[in-house]
């Protein structure tokens, strides 16, 4: 937000442990504000399914009164109500890259890169009005 200019208000900031139940309640706090956001982006997506179900329960319409996104894209996202809007990670990817490199640090065998960078893509649905 900073390198583009835009104020960061730490207050808006909630942490939580990365469960459905820690979502609801960080969601929750940031509703009950009297300058409720318009939007959350939750570190992943089953912490924004418990913040789409604190949005409901306070008579809100995701994707249209608040914007909510996750981070993961898991299977639940594309069939919750509304459907998440996500950053899709390539997971079978990840596991297959994770697990050679396991088996050649087994073997002494050098990694030709000990960190890897994966660009997750959009995916927009209707959860962000899209």
């Amino acid at each position: 937000m900073e390198r583009n200019g835009l104020p960061l208000d730490e207050s808006l900031i909630v942490l939580g442990d990365l469960t459905q139940h820690t979502g609801h309640q960080a969601a929750g706090e940031l509703l009950d504000r009297p300058d409720r956001p318009t939007a959350i982006a939750a570190c992943n997506d089953l912490m924004a399914l418990g913040a789409m179900a604190a949005a409901q329960e306070r008579g809100l319409i995701v994707g249209q009164d608040v914007a909510i996104t996750g981070f993961d894209d898991i299977p639940l996202a594309q069939h919750s109500h509304p459907a998440l809007t996500t950053l899709h990670q390539p997971i079978y990817r990840i596991g297959r890259m994770i697990c050679d490199m396991l088996i050649k640090s087994i073997r002494g065998e050098s990694l030709p890169e000990r960190h890897v960078l994966l660009q997750p893509s959009l995916v927009v649905r209707r959860s962000s009005g899209g």
